[in-house]
């Protein structure tokens, strides 16, 4: 079995890392970070990883593969550069200074009044030959499933959950006025 290796040696196997490795490890990390303390939680990272999977496929002599620990390196580096990117917003500045905006109470009541209206359109559809389509977008519509997740509970295509909720969300358009467009 590949994991199922004692922690004490896992342990053993990362200080040894540390002692003989840390500074090839640190100039590797900095060369992929271009700032040392960057690459010094990303070393931190890495340890905890090793001391976690405990694979004994990526040993070498008495210590860890520096090939894998590198690209682990590069790949929590890459990672990390692509889930901030995420989170980042374009324009904004250190400070983030908030707007005082008034409560649009009108807004709000129109995006009520299209929540029911589909509610009530999903049950009326549901008494129609379109029952099924309302039903299947229904229990999209509902839960935090995604078109392939309904797909897969039901037992039916993704094609044909695309195509089924894409009809009713065109015949929602057309019958409901959309709240969010500026008028």
């Amino acid at each position: 079995m590949i994991k199922d290796m004692s922690n004490q040696e896992v342990s053993d196997r990362v200080e040894i890392l540390h002692k003989k490795h840390y500074i090839w490890l640190l100039q590797a990390a900095t060369n992929i970070t271009k700032n040392k303390e960057e690459a010094q939680d990303l070393i931190s990272d890495l340890y905890l990883y090793l001391l976690q999977k405990g694979n004994i496929a990526i040993y070498y002599d008495d210590s860890y593969n520096l090939m894998y620990c590198y690209r682990f390196l590069q790949t929590r580096w890459i990672n990390k550069i692509n889930k901030s990117k995420k989170l980042s917003v374009v324009g904004m500045d250190d400070e983030f200074e908030m707007e005082d905006n008034e409560y649009d109470i009108d807004k709000d009541i129109k995006l009520m009044k299209a929540y029911e209206l589909v509610e009530k359109e999903l049950v009326r559809l549901s008494k129609t030959r379109m029952w099924p389509k309302a039903k299947l977008f229904q229990l999209y519509y509902d839960n935090d499933d995604t078109m392939i997740e309904v797909a897969r509970k039901i037992g039916i295509s993704k094609s044909t959950t695309f195509i089924s909720i894409k009809k009713i969300r065109e015949h929602l358009k057309e019958i409901i006025d959309n709240p969010f467009k500026e008028q």
